[in-house]
């Protein structure tokens, strides 16, 4: 692939990754794919072709693991996203071609020699560990995680490896350049987390550490950090971990000790098939006796136990919403703070409930209102986006709206849909208002937001249009595309299943 070709996957793949996408853009990246063969591609081109390849500004998120714990996301503006995926893309060949067979090729299809999502990769990496397991009954099981793996990557290092791949160097040096400067102007470190380029850019950081397994001849699996290593002896097992840990602090890493523990083959078994999980799943699937009622029992536990392990959580609300069954509603709106790090899968159940939509809006609304909404940006971003996508217009999640568009410390992810629910239910005299909010914007993300509110308000003249496409750095392309008169699709919150 050539570069234009390159910055067309990543466009692709980051408008294709929107419906599960940690923080989604505002209107769905449809001004991007409007203007991409009208000059906003050429315009990648011709940055990464001479040097400028950024990035220019990035957000870091707290977004929730647990109901307790973060991970650090880096949100970058679209233009840097797509230029830091098309040059990671442009090496991502001989990147793949380094990897041990053992590894999967994580967001790298090295058939096609093109980026995928994350999912058939993890599938089969999956598939492969049963097949492992299920082969040897004496098998015990080393599992291997790494301690903030990504945040921990030293980027010098990592440029060493780059430049040992050989070839032109260039589009190495613009990656490193790029980690450099995101690592400069942030409070972050490491490898941006967020962007599929990453994962790949981490297979090759691991390879030492697959080299060192496979020359003492241990059977091993690997996913990103996520590391098995197959072998019936326990001491054997221990050997080959101590080694592991060895080549891990060479390149500044550490084993996570809480996540890194043998198994005996049991326990392993039980822990890879996931067995309630995977029981559960096939009986409602086919229909079987009292599938129903162990899914239903299994949820009571949950709730009764107050349990909210992420991995549980997501599962339970997808099979309820597959069986049609509405019984969680209550318990998510009640623990709505309590479930960020499931908070996709939360409103693709809420939204699924529309028989209990006037009990879910007023909780909702209760939640914009609440002194809790400014300490969870991201369920406030939710919250709006499930009113912009409903098209329902209320006058009180309006008032909160206004609130959090004008509160500056607040994130820009949350006040950017504040902005498009008030564009779309705005009077005259505030569509005035969104105008004086715009000319007085200081964040480029939230201006966007807020000239697409002005659009949706019927507000935005062809005159003043032009004058801020003429006088306003990075406008361009989304007045390019308002000018068009476009129908902006609302956010699609889920599919298609209601009940």
């Amino acid at each position: 692939m050539d570069l234009r070709d390159r910055l067309t996957k990543a466009k692709d793949l980051l408008i294709a990754g929107e419906d599960e996408s940690e923080v989604p853009d505002v209107i769905g990246y449809q001004d991007v794919q409007h203007q991409w063969e009208r000059g906003y591609r050429e315009t990648l081109e011709r940055a990464v072709e001479s040097g400028a390849c950024g990035p220019d500004s990035t957000s870091i998120i707290d977004f929730p693991k647990t109901d307790l714990t973060v991970r650090p996301l880096a949100r970058f503006s679209t233009r840097d996203r797509l230029i830091y995926d098309a040059l990671v893309f442009t090496i991502a060949d001989q990147i793949d071609r380094q990897l041990h067979p053992s590894v999967s090729s994580y967001r790298w299809n090295h058939f096609k020699g093109e980026p995928i999502r994350w999912w058939s990769s993890w599938t089969s990496y999956r598939q492969k560990s049963l097949r492992a397991i299920r082969s040897d009954a004496s098998l015990r099981v080393a599992y291997l995680d790494i301690a903030a793996f990504y945040e921990h990557i030293d980027v010098a290092i990592l440029g060493d490896d780059l430049e040992a791949l050989g070839g032109d160097r260039r589009p190495a040096g613009h990656i490193i350049d790029f980690l450099t400067r995101f690592q400069t102007i942030n409070h972050a470190w490491g490898l941006p987390q967020g962007p599929d380029a990453s994962g790949i850019l981490a297979n090759l950081y691991l390879a030492p550490v697959d080299s060192y397994l496979n020359q003492n001849g241990a059977r091993f699996l690997r996913y990103s950090d996520d590391i098995k290593v197959f072998h019936p002896d326990w001491s054997e097992l221990r050997d080959l971990f101590l080694g592991v840990n060895s080549q891990l602090r060479s390149r500044r890493l550490a084993v996570s000790s809480s996540k890194t523990v043998i198994l005996d083959p049991q326990d392993a078994r039980e822990r890879e098939t996931d067995i309630r999980h995977d029981s559960l799943a096939r009986a409602i699937r086919y229909g079987r006796p009292r599938a129903r009622e162990d899914l239903v029992a299994y949820f009571e536990k949950i709730a009764k136990e107050g349990d909210f392990n992420g991995n549980q959580v997501r599962f339970v609300l997808g099979q309820l919403r597959n069986i049609k069954d509405d019984r969680a509603v209550g318990w998510c709106l009640e623990n709505l703070t309590r479930l960020p790090h499931a908070i996709t899968n939360v409103f693709k159940y809420l939204d699924g409930a529309k028989s209990r939509t006037p009990e879910v809006e007023s909780s909702l609304i209760r939640f914009l209102q609440s002194s809790h909404s400014a300490s969870h940006p991201l369920i406030e971003q939710r919250v709006l986006r499930y009113f912009i996508a409903m098209g329902s217009k209320d006058e009180r999640v309006k008032e909160a709206a206004w609130t959090v568009l004008g509160d500056r410390n607040r994130v820009d992810y949350a006040r950017e849909f504040a902005a498009r629910y008030i564009g779309q239910h705005a009077s005259v005299a505030e569509a005035q208002m969104l105008r004086h909010r715009f000319e007085g914007e200081t964040s480029a993300a939230a201006r966007r937001a807020v000239l697409v509110a002005l659009y949706e308000a019927g507000y935005l003249t062809t005159r003043y249009r032009n004058e801020i496409k003429a006088s306003v750095p990075g406008m361009e392309w989304i007045c390019n595309f308002l000018a068009v008169e476009p129908r902006i699709r609302p956010p699609r919150i889920g599919p298609y299943v209601y009940f």
